[in-house]
């Protein structure tokens, strides 16, 4: 039996039982400029010149105000800032989007023009709209040391940035910019499967869940493992809910995969987390790039994706025609088998 890997589309899963989800949404456009008293700038380098900010891409480090008070992002790839070579510019700003215009007449000077930003309710401690606000007020910026910042006149911030890491793919319109293989594969195949679970209404509906824990509590009980007796009430209310997280995860990626399976059929692996039909994945795959549904942008990291999908040495299949592929999407995960 060869070595079984763990599964690139359940390593989804698991991070999907323990990670809260994000979302995106709505529009306005920042108000017109306005006289305001001229703030402290930073001091001027040799490395400034407009035309090195064009082609780039920016992640927010931190917002400092004249009043020694920081704002510094819970994640820097939230909030993000691409100056594009025709003179556009485009944001991320947590949940939200920005769009609009920069010029830079002379070295070191700076301005944008008014951004179009959506107006989805990002949570409490977003730096989303704070973020987005600071752009009407930018006259100038510095490179240095690798990094960029902007300073505005009206509150007088300074706004640091560090390079954003290259863009490694393309899903549904969605820049994916990473140096690491697994999480470029990781984020395509959470967007994947994420829009075949929405076009196919493919849930997890709470009984089912509840079947899930009750099966793992149960089977945990039967091999004696009672640590979480001695737990207090809110530790034992902690692990219920990631116990029904990762059951919701799991359920829904098993009906994927049965989906899947039952369109373009194939063959099916053993994995840790249950079967998976492989070469449904790879079929499915290979329609969404042929769509133009997501693009890698180099042959090396096209390789590093595909491998988990083309390569058969690294996988254990299911028998043709065996009573376990017979029963491989027979039961569902959260039913007792017979």
């Amino acid at each position: 039996m060869k070595m079984r890997i763990l599964s690139v589309p359940m390593m989804l899963v698991l991070a999907a039982g323990c990670a809260p989800d994000d979302s995106e949404n709505a529009t306005v456009t920042a108000p017109a400029e306005s006289a305001a008293p001229t703030a402290a700038e930073p001091a001027p380098s040799d490395e400034a010149a407009g035309p090195e900010l064009a082609g780039t891409a920016w992640r927010l480090l931190n917002i400092a105000e004249m009043d020694d008070s920081t704002d510094i992002p819970d994640d820097p790839a939230k909030y993000t800032l691409v100056f594009g070579a025709d003179g556009t510019a485009s944001m991320r700003a947590d949940c939200n989007r920005g769009t609009g215009s920069w010029t830079s007449e002379s070295p070191g000077q700076l301005r944008f023009g008014p951004i179009a930003a959506t107006r989805a309710m990002c949570p409490p401690e977003s730096l989303s709209d704070k973020y987005l606000a600071q752009f009407e007020w930018v006259r100038s910026y510095v490179l240095k040391d690798g990094h960029l910042f902007l300073a505005t006149m009206a509150d007088g911030s300074i706004i640091e940035f560090e390079p954003l890491p290259p863009l490694a793919a393309t899903v549904f319109g969605e820049e994916i910019r990473t140096v690491d293989a697994a999480e470029m594969q990781d984020a395509i195949l959470t967007r994947v499967f994420d829009r075949y679970a929405a076009e196919h209404g493919l849930t997890a509906e709470d009984a089912e869940i509840d079947s899930f824990v009750e099966n793992m509590k149960r089977g945990m009980a039967e091999r004696g493992l009672t640590a979480e007796d001695d737990l207090t009430p809110e530790d034992a209310a902690e692990l219920d809910t990631m116990r029904r997280e990762m059951g919701r995860a799991m359920i829904r990626q098993w009906k994927i995969n049965k989906s899947l399976y039952e369109q373009y059929g194939g063959r099916i692996i053993y994995q840790q987390f249950g079967p998976e039909p492989l070469d449904a994945y790879r079929a499915h795959l290979e329609e969404r790039q042929a769509a133009g549904d997501f693009t890698v942008e180099n042959p090396e990291r096209a390789d590093a994706f595909w491998r988990y999908f083309k390569d058969e040495s690294i996988h254990d299949f299911m028998a043709a025609g065996s009573e376990d592929e017979a029963r491989a999407f027979a039961v569902p995960p959260w039913q007792d088998a017979p």
